[in-house]
């Protein structure tokens, strides 16, 4: 994996920074492989929940999915603490220690044989996975700056999208051998605690005062800062439909395979990947105001087609459309946070960032259940969510040309 990430890296434009080619590369790929690591959280043990369901046959069926999305709820709990601890306490330290804990917590799952320990290092690895995205995402703009920081946020976007879909196939090659052995995969967080030790420095603000050494008050644009949170959730709440959601809908349609429902699951990950890549090109032609109503617009367009439809080809087609739409956000929303953000602050403001972010996930299928109550089908549930992606780029466009004017040029 960090093979590929160097290479990936080597196809960026160097920084105007005062260090060596080989050192930002190196700092590119441990940023890039702990952002990837935070997808690895969920997405590794998927496949294997049947396995460790008749594992633990006396559990009943809610439990044993816990095990997978209890570190969503951690993440959600747990970053605004744990950008406060960066900011107070310095990034480089607290990053280490997140990864070992990490890498000791999850890889537990493969020695655990009981289902409150096994659930308990799941909470533990989650707080982990708060500290490292979300000092990881900080450190992305204490390291880099203008376009660079833009094309790198797009690129880790992208990496962490297909790194759900590589993930979960690693994940299911292991369960084919046995249920405990996706958890060997954690154990990565303890192998790139080394070259993270080595390669990364404590970030100096730009006086050169380290920032954990420095009292004066900062000021937080909070009203900004609070709407770029819940653009983040929603987009997020309504990108997880897709995992959760669209397998439901094939069903419906007809006897659709697993491999069949993977494919059109991975569609929307794979253009969300490719949208975020290209984020640092596009960028400097469009204003972060655009990019969300151009978004919400294309997202709109690829949820109405998958509502509309009773064909399976045609459903890959909206979530590839949707997919395109969705997976400018997150880039878009840490490239605005950071150039709204104080620099002694940002490790708070991105914790409060990833905590959103994942509630976003967690909440995604408790909002859509009573959705298909009132709307009396989950097809028309996707329908209704194109019209609520058209009016939110509609309220984006009046916001742009008032209040957020001035965003409007960044």
């Amino acid at each position: 994996m960090l093979r590929l990430a160097f290479v990936l890296f080597t196809l960026s434009p160097p920084l105007d920074m005062d260090k060596t080619i080989s050192q930002l590369t190196h700092i590119k790929a441990v940023l890039l492989f702990a952002s990837t690591m935070t997808v690895m959280s969920g997405a590794i043990i998927a496949p294997a929940l049947p396995g460790i369901s008749r594992h633990f046959p006396d559990q009943p069926q809610v439990v044993i999915q816990l095990i997978l999305t209890l570190p969503a709820l951690m993440i959600t709990l747990f970053s605004p603490l744990m950008g406060y601890l960066a900011d107070r306490f310095g990034r480089k330290k607290l990053l280490l220690m997140m990864l070992g804990i990490y890498g000791f917590a999850g890889g537990a799952g493969f020695f655990i044989d009981r289902v409150d320990l096994l659930l308990s290092s799941r909470a533990l690895m989650g707080i982990a996975v708060a500290g490292i995205l979300s000092i990881s995402t900080t450190l992305v703009g204490d390291y880099f700056d203008s376009s660079e920081r833009a094309r790198f946020l797009g690129l880790q976007s992208s990496c962490m999208a297909l790194g759900g879909v590589i993930f979960i196939n690693l994940g299911g090659l292991l369960s084919d051998w046995s249920w405990r052995g996706p958890f060997l995969l954690y154990m990565t967080g303890v192998l790139l605690l080394p070259y993270a030790w080595a390669i990364l420095q404590e970030p100096q603000s730009s006086d050169g005062v380290s920032r954990d050494t420095s009292d004066a008050p900062v000021t937080v644009d909070y009203g900004r800062t609070c709407l770029a949170y819940l653009i983040a959730m929603i987009s997020m709440t309504m990108f997880y439909m897709f995992p959760a959601q669209l397998p439901f809908l094939l069903s419906q349609q007809g006897q659709v395979s697993g491999v069949a429902i993977g494919v059109a699951l991975s569609m929307a990950a794979l253009t969300a990947s490719i949208v975020a890549f290209c984020y640092g090109y596009y960028k400097p032609f469009l204003s972060v105001m655009t990019i969300y109503v151009l978004g919400f617009f294309l997202a709109a367009a690829g949820f109405l087609v998958v509502g509309f439809t009773q064909s399976y080809a045609m459903a890959i087609v909206g979530a590839a459309i949707s997919g395109f739409g969705l997976g400018a956000f997150m880039p878009n929303t840490t490239t605005w946070l950071m150039r709204i953000t104080p620099q002694r602050v940002r490790g708070r403001v991105f914790g409060g960032f990833t905590s959103t972010f994942f509630f976003g996930q967690f909440i995604s299928p408790v909002v859509v259940a009573p959705a298909v109550i009132w709307l009396e089908s989950l097809r028309n549930v996707f329908t209704g969510m194109a019209v609520v992606c058209g009016l939110l780029a509609v309220v984006l466009i009046i916001l742009g040309k008032t209040t957020l004017k001035a965003d409007s040029q960044l």
